[in-house]
C-alpha cells in the first residue's frame, strides 16, 4: 500500500542526496580552484621577493646547498612543503638555489625556457613551476603537485564537511516534521476505522492542514447524501408497509368471506370486490415502483422532448376515463417548446395531474390542459372543476401518503409526491392554486427550455400499460394524490 509519509519522506532525502552530491562536486572544483590561485599567488610573491635581492658575485662559486633565502608556504606540512626556488644570471649560471632543491633528482631545478606557470615532470613527482625574468635574473619557484593536491583536499574537506554533517540531522528533522504534520490525517483514520459498520457521522475538520481539508469536506458531502439516501430508503420501507398493510389486510378478510358466501350472486359480488382490491394493491405498488425510481435518479438530466406532442399523447390516452364520465377534456397545446426529461417522466408527471382531475371532477365538469412558452420556460396549466383545497392543504398534498382531510377518493396520497419529485428534478417547479372562480384547482407546473432538436419517437412505449412506470388503464387510474377533496358538488364552468 502506497505510504505518503514515506513517499515524501524517500523524495525529500533523495533530494537532499542530490543537493550534497551537487554541493559536493561545486566545492570541490570551488576549493581546487582557490586553492590553486592562492599557492600560485605566493609563488608570484616569492618570486618578487627573489627579484628584489642583490647577489653578491661571490655567490656563484659558492655552495648552492648555503641558501641565502628560504621563503615557506604558509601551510602546516612536513619539510617536503618548502617551495623550490632558483635564481640564474642571464648567462645561465646559478646565483641562488634554496635548500629544498635537494629533493629534486638533479639537486636543482633545471633551468626553464618557458615563462610563467606549466606543470613539469621531474623524476616520479610533477611540480608546478613558475618561471620570470626580472633585469638580467631568471627566477624559477616550484612546488610538489602532491603538496598542492593535499592542499586542495584540506580545503575541500574544510568546506563539505559541515554540509555532510548536517544532512543527517535535517533529514532526520524533516521526516519529524512529515509526521507531525500528517498526524491529523492519522487521527481522522482511527476515528473512521472505531466507528460502527453503519455510522455516517461527518469526518472531523479541525486541526486538518488546509491542504487535505478540501478531500474531506468532499467526503463529508458525500457522507451527507449517503446519510440522506438511507434515511428516504428507510422511510420508503417504512410507508410502503404502512401503505400496503390496510389493502393487504382488506384483501385477506374480502378472501374469507368469499369463502364462506351461500349463494352464486353473493360470491360473484365478494369476486369482483376482491379484483377491485387486487387491482388497487396492483396500482399502489406501481406507484410506489415510480416514486422510488423517481428518487432515486440523481444523474444529470440531457434527454430532450417536445412538450405538446407529450401533452397531446397524455389526453388521448386519457379521453375514454374522461368521455366515460361525463368530462370534456381538452388540450390547447401551442408552446411549440423542447423541454428537458424523457417520455416516460413527461407520462408521470402530467399523467398524474391529470388522473387527479378526473378523480374529482364531477360529472358534466370540463378539465383544460394549456401549455405556453416565456421567458425561457415552458408552463403547464391543468384546470378542473374540483371544489378545491384548503389554504392549509395546497403544500401538505406534495407529502407521500398525505390525503387531505375529507376526501373520499380511493388514491393512496402518492401522486403528486411522485409529480413533486420528478419536476424537481428537471430542475422546474409545480404548484397548486385555487381557482380564482372558486370553481376547482389550478395545477401549474413549469419547466426550463432546453435547446431545439428533433423530438424523439417514445411515447408510443411510454404509454404502454404493460410498463408499470407509466400512467396505467383508464378503468384504474393510477396516482392521484389526495388533491380537491371534496365536501360537495360544484356547478360547471
Amino acid at each position: 500500500m502506497k505510504s505518503l509519509h514515506r513517499g515524501l519522506t524517500l523524495w525529500l532525502w533523495v533530494t537532499l542526496g542530490v543537493v550534497a552530491a551537487v554541493c559536493g562536486v561545486i566545492g570541490t572544483l570551488q576549493a581546487h580552484r582557490e586553492t590553486q590561485i592562492q599557492l600560485e599567488y605566493q609563488m608570484q610573491q616569492v618570486a618578487h621577493m627573489l627579484a628584489g635581492q642583490t647577489f653578491a658575485a661571490a655567490a656563484r662559486s659558492s655552495d648552492s646547498t648555503d641558501p641565502q633565502i628560504e621563503p615557506r608556504i604558509h601551510i602546516r606540512h612536513d619539510s617536503d612543503d618548502n617551495l623550490i626556488a632558483t635564481v640564474r644570471d642571464a648567462s645561465g649560471h646559478l646565483l641562488y638555489a634554496s635548500r629544498s632543491n635537494r629533493q629534486l633528482p638533479g639537486g636543482v631545478l633545471p633551468n626553464l625556457d618557458t615563462l610563467g606557470f606549466q606543470t613539469v615532470k621531474l623524476g616520479r613527482d610533477e611540480y608546478r613551476v613558475f618561471a620570470a625574468q626580472s633585469r638580467d635574473l631568471h627566477i624559477e619557484v616550484a612546488q610538489s603537485m602532491e603538496v598542492i593536491r593535499e592542499a586542495e583536499a584540506g580545503v575541500a574537506m574544510a568546506t563539505l564537511l559541515p554540509i555532510a554533517l548536517l544532512l543527517p540531522i535535517l533529514a532526520i528533522v524533516l521526516g519529524f516534521a512529515i509526521r507531525r504534520q500528517l498526524r491529523p490525517l492519522s487521527v481522522a483514520a482511527t476515528a473512521v476505522a472505531n466507528r460502527p459498520p453503519l455510522s455516517l457521522d461527518l469526518l472531523p475538520e479541525q486541526g486538518m492542514p488546509a491542504e487535505v481539508r478540501p478531500l474531506v469536506n468532499e467526503i463529508n458531502r458525500l457522507l451527507h447524501r449517503l446519510s440522506t439516501a438511507v434515511e428516504r430508503e428507510q422511510r420508503f420501507v417504512t410507508d410502503a408497509a404502512h401503505a400496503l398493510r390496510t389493502p393487504l389486510t382488506a384483501l385477506q378478510l374480502q378472501a374469507e368471506i368469499l369463502e364462506g358466501g351461500s349463494s352464486p350472486e353473493e360470491r360473484a359480488a365478494r369476486l369482483s370486490e376482491l379484483r377491485a382490491g387486487i387491482r388497487r394493491v396492483i396500482g399502489l405498488s406501481e406507484q410506489l415502483l415510480s416514486l422510488a425510481r423517481s428518487q432515486s435518479e440523481t444523474g444529470p438530466i440531457t434527454a430532450t422532448t417536445e412538450l405538446d406532442p407529450a401533452l397531446e399523447e397524455v389526453a388521448a390516452f386519457y379521453a375514454a376515463s374522461a368521455s366515460a364520465r361525463q368530462i370534456d377534456l381538452a388540450v390547447d397545446a401551442s408552446s411549440s417548446a423542447r423541454v428537458y426529461g424523457n417520455a416516460r417522466r413527461l407520462t408521470l408527471i402530467f399523467g398524474n395531474l391529470l388522473d387527479n382531475s378526473l378523480r374529482y371532477t364531477p360529472a358534466g365538469g370540463h378539465i383544460r390542459i394549456r401549455a405556453f412558452a416565456a421567458r425561457g420556460v415552458a408552463r403547464v396549466e391543468v384546470w378542473d372543476e374540483g371544489c378545491g383545497l384548503p389554504p392549509s392543504e395546497l403544500e401538505r398534498v406534495f407529502e407521500r401518503f398525505y390525503r387531505a382531510p375529507g376526501s373520499e377518493s380511493t388514491g393512496s396520497g402518492l401522486g403528486l409526491a411522485t409529480v413533486d419529485a420528478l419536476v424537481r428534478q428537471l430542475g422546474g417547479q409545480v404548484v397548486l392554486e385555487n381557482r380564482v372562480d372558486h370553481t376547482g384547482l389550478l395545477a401549474t407546473v413549469t419547466l426550463p427550455l432546453a435547446p431545439p432538436e428533433e423530438a424523439p419517437a417514445e411515447f408510443a412505449s411510454a404509454m404502454n400499460p404493460s410498463d408499470g412506470s407509466c400512467v396505467p388503464s383508464g378503468h384504474e387510474p393510477h396516482a392521484a394524490g389526495a388533491a380537491n377533496a371534496c365536501a360537495t358538488p360544484v356547478g360547471k364552468l
